[in-house]
């Protein structure tokens, strides 16, 4: 018996994680998306929609019922608990906006749901700006894109 409920309990776990995104139609637009409070701009396809939380310091891209997209500006208590990268082993370093940045790759649970995560996290003055990516490895070329045209504003940057 405890090896059916053991068997039954691996079950549910496994299935409880959720895909990547669903693919985006053919003919999608990019669109430039600022955050000035946050100080950053990024393109995305049009068809993401942009929920702002936390005075603009949480920023969550979604896409049907998934959110393939996430910006976060937020100091390390915060990232901690939210259960973000703050709690892993980066994976490697690299660049985000041209400057120099970590990258972790590990899997996020609300609940039984869980995704796994590509972070790229720079220091911005006392806090950290987090581009979050729902993907399994290595980044898509939608993703790519993103990544690629994030940038910094600078104090006074309206665009």
């Amino acid at each position: 018996m405890r090896v059916l409920l053991l068997l039954a309990v691996v079950w549910f776990l496994s299935t409880c994680r959720s895909s990547a995104s669903p693919e985006l139609p053919p003919d999608f637009e990019w669109t430039t998306w600022s955050n000035v409070a946050a100080g950053y701009s990024l393109e995305v396809p049009e068809v993401y929609a942009a929920d702002v939380e936390d005075g603009g310091n949480a920023v969550y891209f979604r896409w049907g019922r998934t959110v393939p997209v996430k910006v976060y500006l937020t100091d390390l208590e915060s990232a901690k608990g939210h259960g973000l990268w703050v709690n892993e082993e980066p994976t490697g370093t690299t660049t985000l906006a041209g400057r120099a940045a970590m990258r972790y790759d590990y899997t996020h649970c609300d609940g039984p749901f869980c995704s796994r995560i590509a972070s790229f996290v720079l220091e911005r003055e006392d806090r950290w700006l987090a581009l979050e990516f729902r993907s399994h490895g290595e980044l898509d070329s939608v993703n790519q894109r993103i990544h690629s045209s994030f940038a910094l504003l600078e104090a006074g940057d309206a665009d």
